[in-house]
């Protein structure tokens, strides 16, 4: 299993960095790896809330919510892709920090194709999957902010 975890401070509550995570089916309005995304169960939040990510060109995923702990952590599982992914969960945790909040995004991964997929990962996965991360990031950190300008 591989894992890294990476993070930003948002000028922000937790509350409203809370609410754009939380907004399962709308991950596309602040991620920039999602060029579309869509609830897939008829449980809009919580857990075992799922959702369908368009990545762009043929890639996808499908996501189910395994943690749930309002304003403090939200995991994602991805249950079903097209990309080399044998299993994954993304954690996100948020913690307070002076009217502001600290996000903390940490994948757990498996790639499939066994040592073959160990030794891509080495040597493109993870530092392509970190940047994804990083990016993700950034989109959150701006729409909360711009989110809280408007």
């Amino acid at each position: 299993m591989s894992s890294f975890s990476t993070e930003i401070t948002i000028q922000a509550p937790p509350l409203a960095t809370w609410q754009a995570l939380a907004d399962i089916g709308n991950i596309y309005r602040w991620n920039p790896g999602v060029a579309r995304s869509h609830l897939t169960s008829s449980q809009a939040a919580g857990l075992g809330a799922t959702r369908h990510c368009d990545l762009g060109g043929p890639n996808f995923l499908d996501e189910k919510v395994v943690n749930w702990q309002p304003e403090k952590q939200l995991t994602m599982r991805i249950t079903n892709t097209n990309m080399p992914f044998k299993s994954a969960d993304i954690h996100f945790m948020l913690r307070a920090d002076n009217g502001r909040t600290i996000v903390t995004v940490s994948p757990e991964y498996k790639l499939k194709f066994g040592w073959l997929g160990a030794l891509f990962d080495r040597l493109y996965v993870r530092n392509t999957y970190r940047q994804g991360m990083e990016a993700l990031l950034d989109g959150l950190k701006q729409y909360v902010e711009n989110s809280l300008q408007a």
